[in-house]
């Protein structure tokens, strides 16, 4: 597959940048085990950079509605054991499924700093909130 289901990079103000794309199914497991595992070394590095949790964006508009449970397991477990180096994370792009499977994983990953908008700047000010 020549398109990376997760693409990651540090923005803007200390944002790092997550876009998923693409289907989350076994046919794609492989390469995003590789792009969770770069994508957790850049917040890692960026967050030990700078001394503090960084705010996570996180863009699935171009994300297709296939999921598989081992596809979700895995974003739920990235969530998870990123929880230190990240503040928040707002996605955008979603729709009432993405919105749902989100939640699923938040739920798994017991992680409550994770919200969801339609558009990348009620997501950007969301933020740059304080709550």
């Amino acid at each position: 597959m020549s398109t990376h289901p997760l693409s990651s990079f540090i923005g803007r103000d200390g944002i790092i940048l997550l876009t998923l794309q693409g289907n989350i199914t076994d046919t794609e497991l492989p390469q995003l085990k590789t792009d969770l595992q770069d994508a957790a070394a850049l917040i890692r590095e960026e967050s030990e950079k700078a001394l503090r949790p960084l705010p996570v964006l996180v863009d699935v508009s171009k994300l297709d509605r296939a999921y598989s449970p081992e596809g979700i397991m895995l974003l739920a477990e990235f969530e998870k054991n990123n929880r230190p180096y990240v503040s928040k994370t707002a996605v955008f792009g979603t729709d009432i499924k993405i919105k749902f499977t989100g939640e699923i994983i938040s739920a798994l990953s017991d992680r409550k700093n994770i919200s969801f908008h339609e558009t990348e700047e009620e997501a950007m000010a969301d933020l740059r909130s304080d709550g």
